[in-house]
């Protein structure tokens, strides 16, 4: 008697043993599932970091100061007119978004955003927004589309001209002009090149 007393206390020993062993902690689960979640938010900390580090260094090399086209058609009577104010709905680099600005120019050409690499060894610049066909030449001279290899002719940016890129978006007309001060504070630019008629709002 005495012997199956004992026996029967090793078999409840063993098997709270192992309940135990296949049981998962709720604070070890909660620890993973937080550290997990950590994870991702400093993945997409970077991420945003990275974004607005390259919207910085897009705004730096930027031109405050361009010339207008004289070899594109302007559009005769464009949604938003030349010299009418406008609100800035872009995002291309920081302060833009929300600025209020003044339209200088509307042509008949299309928009093409770009990857490519600055002539001046700089790392490339990815989605560029915009430029328009006669800144462009299609290195098999075949047109332009999406994924067409290109040499840029435009001067918007330091290390611009003269690089070599791809097309990775096309957008239709009209092309827009504006001279706007950016929300952030800062120098003013002159004839920004461009923006497309969805980009605007009215004042």
């Amino acid at each position: 008697m005495k012997m199956k007393k004992i026996m029967m206390a090793s078999l409840t020993t063993i098997t709270l043993a192992v309940s135990a062993a296949n049981t998962v902690s709720p604070v070890l689960a909660d620890s993973n599932n937080s550290s997990n979640m950590n994870m991702n938010n400093n993945k997409m900390d970077k991420k945003s970091m990275d974004m607005s580090k390259n919207k910085g260094s897009m705004a730096m090399m930027m031109k405050h100061d361009n010339a207008l086209p004289t070899d594109l058609k302007m559009v005769k009577n464009p949604k938003f007119k030349v010299n009418s104010m406008v609100k800035l709905k872009a995002n291309h680099m920081p302060g833009m978004k929300g600025a209020m600005a003044k339209v200088t120019g509307a042509y008949y050409t299309n928009l093409y955003e770009i990857n490519y690499k600055p002539t001046n060894g700089g790392k490339e610049v990815k989605n560029h927004k915009y430029v328009v066909k006669s800144e462009l030449t299609a290195d098999n001279n075949k047109g332009l589309k999406k994924g067409s290899k290109v040499t840029v002719k435009a001067d918007h940016m330091d290390g611009m001209k003269g690089a070599k890129g791809k097309v990775v978006k096309c957008i239709s007309g009209p092309a827009y002009a504006v001279t706007f001060t950016p929300t952030t504070g800062g120098q003013e630019y002159v004839n920004h090149l461009w923006l497309s008629q969805k980009e605007l709002e009215k004042a």
